[in-house]
C-alpha cells in the first residue's frame, strides 16, 4: 500500500472511533478558547476587586470570583493558554532531544549506544517526578525552570523507545538493500528509519500531552511553576485550597478543566494507536 493509501486507511479508522473524535473535539475547543481568549473573557483576568471577593456563581461572574475578586472564568480561559502552550513547548523540546538521540544510538550502536544508554539508565534510576522536583527546586520557582526540568528528564523515554524501534527497523530487508546499494547513512535515516518510527512517537506524544499538563499543573500547585498573578490551572488550585470550605468553586473548576483535557488527550491517543495499528484494538 502506498503512503497516501496507508494514510487514508489510518484516517478512516480514526474517524470511526467516536471516543477519539470526542477527545479531538475537546482539544480543538480548548485550543480555540486559548487562541481567542482576549475576545471571549467577560473580565480582565488580573483585575483585583476587593469589594467582590469570593462571590458565588452569578450572571456577571459565571464561575464566581476568587479571594482577590478576580473572575474565575476569565482566569480559567487565560489559563488555557499557559497550561497548553507550556505543555506543547515541553513536548516539542523533549521530542527534538529524544528522537535524534534514540535514532543515532540505535542506528550506529557501539560506543555511542553504550554511552547514551548509560546516561539514560542513570536518569531512569530516579523517579521522574522526584528528579523534576529536584531540578526545578534548584533552579527556582518559575514556569520556565519547570519547562527546563521536565525537558531534562522526560526525553529519556522517547530516546529509549525510538532506539528500540531503530534496532529492529535497521535489520529490515529494505534498509539492508539500501545500504548495499551504497545509500548514505543520512538518506537511510531520513527516508527509511525516521518515517517508520513516527507513528508510535505520535501516539506516545499525544498521550504524553495529558501527562505533561498534569505534571505542570502539579508543580504549579506546589509553588514551583507559574507565579502570581499568572492565570494557570495548577496555580489556581493552589490559590483556592485555603478557601475549600467557603468557596469550593475555586478548586472545582480548574480541577475539572485539567481532568477533561487530560482525558481528551488520552482518548485521542488511544484512538490514534488503534488507527495506526488495528491489531492493538483486537488484542485488548
Amino acid at each position: 500500500m502506498s503512503g497516501k493509501g496507508l494514510l487514508g486507511a489510518t484516517l478512516a479508522r480514526l474517524l470511526k472511533d467516536r471516543l477519539a473524535l470526542i477527545g479531538l473535539g475537546i482539544i480543538m475547543l480548548v485550543f480555540f478558547t486559548g487562541v481567542f481568549a482576549p475576545f471571549i473573557t467577560p473580565h480582565d483576568p488580573d483585575e483585583v476587586k476587593l469589594e467582590q471577593i469570593l462571590l458565588p456563581v452569578t450572571a456577571d461572574y459565571p464561575l464566581g470570583t476568587d479571594h482577590l475578586g478576580r473572575c474565575v472564568l476569565s482566569r480559567l480561559i487565560f489559563g488555557t493558554r499557559v497550561s497548553v502552550s507550556t505543555s506543547l513547548l515541553v513536548l516539542i523540546t523533549i521530542m527534538l532531544i529524544g528522537i535524534p538521540i534514540g535514532t543515532l544510538s540505535g542506528y550506529y550502536g557501539g560506543r555511542i549506544d553504550n554511552f547514551i544508554m548509560r546516561i539514560i539508565d542513570v536518569l531512569l534510576a530516579f523517579p521522574g517526578l522526584i528528579l523534576t522536583l529536584v531540578i526545578a527546586g534548584m533552579l527556582g520557582p518559575n514556569l520556565i525552570n519547570v519547562m527546563i526540568a521536565l525537558s531534562a528528564v522526560w526525553w529519556v523515554g522517547y530516546a529509549r523507545v525510538v532506539r528500540g524501534m531503530v534496532l529492529s527497523i535497521k535489520e529490515k530487508e529494505y534498509v539492508l538493500g539500501a545500504r548495499a546499494a551504497g545509500t548514505s547513512n543520512i538518506n537511510i535515516l531520513v527516508r527509511h528509519i525516521i518515517p517508520n518510527v513516527l507513528s508510535p512517537v505520535i501516539v506516545m506524544a499525544t498521550l504524553d500531552m495529558g501527562k505533561l499538563i498534569l505534571a505542570i499543573s502539579s508543580l504549579s500547585f506546589l509553588g514551583l511553576g507559574a507565579q502570581p498573578p499568572t492565570p494557570e490551572w495548577g496555580a489556581m488550585l493552589n490559590d483556592g485550597k485555603n478557601y475549600m470550605q467557603v468557596a469550593p468553586n475555586l478548586m472545582l473548576f480548574p480541577g475539572i478543566a485539567i481532568m477533561v483535557l487530560v482525558l481528551a488527550f488520552n482518548l485521542l491517543g488511544d484512538g490514534l494507536r488503534d488507527a495506526f495499528d488495528p491489531r492493538s484494538s483486537t488484542e485488548r
